[in-house]
């Protein structure tokens, strides 16, 4: 696995709610949902009932996107990830206990739900911070050549790099 761009890790760790797109049988839906990022296996926790309508779109098509940002009113304080990956319920009960450890320590409000954690594989991110610069992008994959440089507006020209 490609190490994980500081940039990014502040980013996930900073926020706590993301929005979440999924689609099925040519449907999509969207959703937001709290969750605690697991750096080391770069994936993010989150609840969710089985009964929801995008866990029922999850459950036939594990493919998901979304965003972590938050609402600044500067546009030159504008920071977020977008983020695809792939998302399964938790069913090995060792995973399940330490995520919901990690979920709950950042929630603890949560303690008492009955919901099945869910596990976000990530497997591509895109940072934007305008902080830095207008523009500026870190990109991320999993398994890819070096695609955490930072870039200018426009499209990355490195290898491996992925940008939208």
């Amino acid at each position: 696995m490609n190490a994980l761009p500081p940039a990014i890790a502040d980013v996930l760790n900073a926020h706590h709610v993301l929005s979440l797109a999924v689609c099925s049988h040519d449907v999509p839906w969207a959703a937001n949902a709290f969750f605690a990022f697991d750096e080391a296996s770069a994936s993010l926790a989150v609840l969710g009932h089985l009964d929801t309508q995008h866990a029922r779109m999850l459950l036939a098509n594990c493919h998901v996107a979304g965003t972590v940002a938050g609402q600044p009113a500067a546009v030159d304080e504008i920071v977020g990830v977008q983020f695809y990956g792939l998302a399964r319920v938790v069913e090995d009960e060792a995973e399940r206990r330490a995520g919901l450890a990690l979920y709950h320590a950042r929630f603890p409000f949560a303690q008492g739900m009955a919901a099945p954690l869910w596990r976000i594989h990530l497997l591509r991110l895109k940072l934007t911070d305008n902080r830095t610069a207008f523009g500026s992008k870190t990109t991320w994959e999993r398994h890819s050549g070096d695609a955490s440089a930072p870039s200018g507006p426009g499209p990355s020209p490195s290898p491996g790099s992925a940008s939208s």
